[in-house]
Protein backbone atom coordinates (compact mmCIF):
# COMPACT_ATOMS: atom_id res chain seq x y z
CA UNK A 1 0.00 0.00 0.00
CA UNK A 2 1.51 3.36 -1.10
CA UNK A 3 0.13 5.54 2.02
CA UNK A 4 -0.35 2.70 4.40
CA UNK A 5 -1.03 5.58 7.34
CA UNK A 6 -4.11 6.18 5.67
CA UNK A 7 -5.56 2.87 5.95
CA UNK A 8 -7.77 3.74 8.72
CA UNK A 9 -9.37 1.11 11.00
CA UNK A 10 -13.13 0.27 9.86
CA UNK A 11 -15.75 -0.23 11.83
CA UNK A 12 -18.14 -2.89 11.18
CA UNK A 13 -21.34 -2.22 12.70
CA UNK A 14 -24.47 0.46 11.67
CA UNK A 15 -23.94 3.49 12.47
CA UNK A 16 -27.12 4.97 14.60
CA UNK A 17 -27.06 8.74 12.93
CA UNK A 18 -28.98 9.98 15.71
CA UNK A 19 -25.78 9.04 18.48
CA UNK A 20 -23.23 11.51 16.68
CA UNK A 21 -23.88 14.92 17.81
CA UNK A 22 -25.57 17.20 15.20
CA UNK A 23 -23.53 20.56 14.85
CA UNK A 24 -24.24 21.67 11.38
CA UNK A 25 -27.23 24.07 10.85
CA UNK A 26 -28.07 22.13 7.27
CA UNK A 27 -30.31 19.12 6.52
CA UNK A 28 -28.44 17.82 4.13
CA UNK A 29 -28.94 14.83 1.58
CA UNK A 30 -26.43 11.83 1.59
CA UNK A 31 -24.86 13.59 4.79
CA UNK A 32 -21.86 12.01 5.88
CA UNK A 33 -22.75 11.21 9.69
CA UNK A 34 -22.20 8.02 9.35
CA UNK A 35 -19.04 8.20 8.54
CA UNK A 36 -17.87 10.02 12.23
CA UNK A 37 -17.00 6.82 14.02
CA UNK A 38 -14.81 5.62 11.01
CA UNK A 39 -13.25 8.85 10.96
CA UNK A 40 -12.58 9.08 14.77
CA UNK A 41 -10.86 5.69 14.79
CA UNK A 42 -8.54 6.61 11.46
CA UNK A 43 -7.38 9.70 13.38
CA UNK A 44 -7.11 7.90 16.73
CA UNK A 45 -5.08 5.46 14.71
CA UNK A 46 -2.62 7.70 13.58
CA UNK A 47 1.05 7.64 15.13
CA UNK A 48 0.79 11.52 15.01
CA UNK A 49 -1.59 13.91 15.73
CA UNK A 50 -2.30 16.04 12.34
CA UNK A 51 -2.05 19.36 12.19
CA UNK A 52 -4.66 20.10 9.44
CA UNK A 53 -7.92 18.13 8.61
CA UNK A 54 -9.23 19.04 5.15
CA UNK A 55 -12.86 18.08 3.94
CA UNK A 56 -13.99 17.76 0.80
CA UNK A 57 -17.34 18.33 -0.80
CA UNK A 58 -18.37 19.75 3.47
CA UNK A 59 -22.07 20.54 2.21
CA UNK A 60 -23.24 20.27 5.67
CA UNK A 61 -19.39 19.55 7.35
CA UNK A 62 -19.97 17.57 9.74
CA UNK A 63 -16.96 15.63 9.70
CA UNK A 64 -14.96 18.50 9.90
CA UNK A 65 -16.91 20.09 12.80
CA UNK A 66 -16.79 16.78 14.75
CA UNK A 67 -12.96 16.80 14.43
CA UNK A 68 -12.71 20.40 15.10
CA UNK A 69 -15.42 20.59 18.03
CA UNK A 70 -12.78 17.25 19.28
CA UNK A 71 -9.90 19.04 18.93
CA UNK A 72 -8.48 15.96 16.91
CA UNK A 73 -6.41 18.37 14.89
CA UNK A 74 -5.07 22.09 14.83
CA UNK A 75 -6.71 23.47 11.95
CA UNK A 76 -9.20 22.30 10.04
CA UNK A 77 -10.41 23.52 6.15
CA UNK A 78 -14.15 22.67 4.43
CA UNK A 79 -14.08 22.84 0.90
CA UNK A 80 -17.57 23.60 -0.93
CA UNK A 81 -18.06 24.21 -4.64
CA UNK A 82 -21.95 25.31 -3.93
CA UNK A 83 -21.48 29.15 -3.36
CA UNK A 84 -24.52 29.19 -1.61
CA UNK A 85 -23.69 26.53 1.10
CA UNK A 86 -20.16 28.27 1.06
CA UNK A 87 -21.64 31.34 1.93
CA UNK A 88 -22.84 29.71 5.12
CA UNK A 89 -19.62 28.77 6.39
CA UNK A 90 -18.09 32.16 5.59
CA UNK A 91 -20.65 33.58 7.92
CA UNK A 92 -20.13 31.59 10.99
CA UNK A 93 -16.43 30.50 10.58
CA UNK A 94 -14.77 33.23 8.94
CA UNK A 95 -16.86 36.36 9.60
CA UNK A 96 -17.95 35.52 12.86
CA UNK A 97 -21.56 36.09 12.52
CA UNK A 98 -22.61 32.98 13.27
CA UNK A 99 -24.79 34.83 16.29
CA UNK A 100 -26.41 36.77 13.87
CA UNK A 101 -27.45 34.42 11.28
CA UNK A 102 -28.55 32.18 14.51
CA UNK A 103 -30.83 35.31 15.51
CA UNK A 104 -32.31 35.48 12.57
CA UNK A 105 -33.32 32.23 12.11
CA UNK A 106 -34.91 32.23 15.67
CA UNK A 107 -36.71 35.23 14.88
CA UNK A 108 -37.80 34.90 11.29
CA UNK A 109 -41.89 34.23 11.40
CA UNK A 110 -41.89 30.98 9.28
CA UNK A 111 -44.95 31.19 7.07
CA UNK A 112 -45.09 30.02 3.15
CA UNK A 113 -45.08 33.65 2.59
CA UNK A 114 -42.46 34.90 4.74
CA UNK A 115 -40.24 31.82 3.10
CA UNK A 116 -41.09 32.77 -0.46
CA UNK A 117 -40.31 35.95 0.35
CA UNK A 118 -36.54 35.07 1.01
CA UNK A 119 -36.24 32.43 -1.30
CA UNK A 120 -37.67 34.88 -4.12
CA UNK A 121 -35.32 37.83 -2.89
CA UNK A 122 -31.54 38.64 -4.25
CA UNK A 123 -29.58 38.95 -1.71
CA UNK A 124 -26.31 40.73 -1.75
CA UNK A 125 -24.65 40.41 1.71
CA UNK A 126 -23.51 37.49 2.66
CA UNK A 127 -24.86 37.47 5.91
CA UNK A 128 -28.38 37.47 3.92
CA UNK A 129 -27.07 35.08 1.45
CA UNK A 130 -26.18 31.98 3.77
CA UNK A 131 -29.38 32.73 5.97
CA UNK A 132 -31.66 32.21 2.52
CA UNK A 133 -29.42 29.63 2.49
CA UNK A 134 -30.12 27.79 5.59
CA UNK A 135 -34.46 28.75 4.77
CA UNK A 136 -34.21 26.80 1.66
CA UNK A 137 -32.43 24.07 3.08
CA UNK A 138 -35.02 23.57 5.88
CA UNK A 139 -37.82 24.10 3.91
CA UNK A 140 -36.96 21.73 1.31
CA UNK A 141 -38.10 18.00 1.14
CA UNK A 142 -34.81 16.46 2.17
CA UNK A 143 -32.91 19.20 2.78
CA UNK A 144 -32.34 19.58 -1.18
CA UNK A 145 -31.53 22.96 -2.47
CA UNK A 146 -31.11 21.74 -6.67
CA UNK A 147 -33.23 23.61 -8.70
CA UNK A 148 -37.07 22.19 -9.08
CA UNK A 149 -37.24 20.55 -5.16
CA UNK A 150 -40.02 20.85 -3.68
CA UNK A 151 -41.01 22.59 -0.54
CA UNK A 152 -42.46 19.87 2.35
CA UNK A 153 -46.27 20.33 2.99
CA UNK A 154 -46.89 18.60 5.89
CA UNK A 155 -43.80 18.30 7.91
CA UNK A 156 -43.44 16.95 11.01
CA UNK A 157 -46.42 16.19 13.03
CA UNK A 158 -48.71 18.38 10.50
CA UNK A 159 -46.69 21.66 11.65
CA UNK A 160 -45.55 22.57 7.74
CA UNK A 161 -42.73 24.09 7.04
CA UNK A 162 -42.53 25.81 10.43
CA UNK A 163 -41.32 21.86 11.80
CA UNK A 164 -38.12 23.08 10.10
Amino acid sequence: MLFPELAAPVLKRVVNVASVPQRSPFRYPGGKTWLVPNIRAWLSSLSARPKEFIEPFAGGGIIGLTVAFEQRVDHVILVEKDERVGAVWQTIIENGDGEQLAEKIEQFPFSPEQVKHVLMKEHRVLLEQAFRTIIQNRVNRGGIMAKGAGMIKSGEHGKGIASR
